[in-house]
């Protein structure tokens, strides 16, 4: 996606030398992968009010980075938004050494729970105000217990957490967002809700050990990468309800034979592996 007054592109300011001081203005809204990645002279950044996503390693590797104000309700954080930033605000070559040994020294959690409206429960960072899980700070849970009320699961929120086995959502949960929960290698079940209204693209990409998953009714669309990489996805019920499935929705779901789908279902060229039989209702 490119620049707009609302959205950053992905790598689109990354490596930049002049840039020290980076305020974002009230338009913008989201922050795409690595946007400021690599910037060696960035040393101060504020977030505006309005920011909502900020996606994977957008400030990552800016090494002077050391002063963050936080004043936004982001819905969205990826946990390495800041990874191997902030090493030469420490003193010393070997606390620097350290630096690059154990990740970012900027710590997200910490920066965000400065503002009243982030709040830590469970061992997960969410936004008390939408009600938005951002992520959990130590990845390697094997189980998650949700904020009550949670509404939606942030961009990449669990993304890579390779010890996750099962995952209960509570029945407030409208918005499951993208990657959130992709390459969790060890997820074996998985049970939404019938409150789930969307769920974003590649949202279960990766997860290898999952066997079965039934779509919410009132699903409308399968986005796409959804489940792609689901290796032991056996069965998946696909609700009457849903219209569309993008492309390589079940990519690489080698143990996946067949689905019944609506006879009005549009199913984008390689969404399913061939040989996948499908059946219409």
């Amino acid at each position: 996606m490119e620049d707009s007054p609302f959205y950053i592109g992905n790598y689109s300011q990354s490596g930049r030398e002049d840039l020290e001081d980076l305020e974002f203005n009230e338009q913008v809204h989201a922050v795409g992968i690595g946007a400021f990645y690599g910037c060696p002279n960035l040393s101060r950044l504020v977030l505006n009010k309005d920011l909502n996503y900020i996606a994977p390693l957008t400030f990552a590797a800016c090494p002077k980075l050391k002063e963050v104000q936080a004043d936004s309700n982001i819905i969205a954080l990826a946990q390495n938004a800041f990874e191997q930033s902030g090493s030469q605000a420490q003193n010393g070559a070997a606390q620097n050494i350290l630096q690059a040994q154990n990740g970012a020294v900027l710590d997200p959690a910490q920066i965000l729970l400065k503002n009243p409206s982030y709040k830590l429960e469970g061992g997960l960072l969410y936004n008390a105000k939408w009600r938005s899980i951002l992520f959990a700070v130590d990845k390697n849970l094997a189980a998650i217990e949700f904020p009550k009320n949670t509404k939606s699961i942030g961009w990449y929120a669990f993304e890579g957490y390779a010890n996750l086995q099962e995952v209960n959502l509570p029945p407030t949960v409208e918005w499951i967002g993208e990657r959130a929960f992709s390459n969790c290698a060890g997820l074996k079940k998985f049970a939404l809700t019938k409150s789930v209204k969307q769920i974003e693209q590649a949202a279960f990409l990766g997860c290898s050990s999952l066997e079965e998953f039934k779509i919410p009714k009132g699903t409308e669309e399968i986005a796409a990468f959804t489940f792609s990489g689901c290796l032991n996805l056996r069965e998946v019920e696909i609700p009457l309800s849903v219209r569309t499935i993008r492309e390589k929705a079940f990519e690489f779901c080698e143990k996946l034979e067949k689905v019944t789908v609506s006879k009005w279902c549009q199913i984008e060229e390689g969404a399913f592996d061939k040989g996948v039989e499908i059946h219409r209702l």
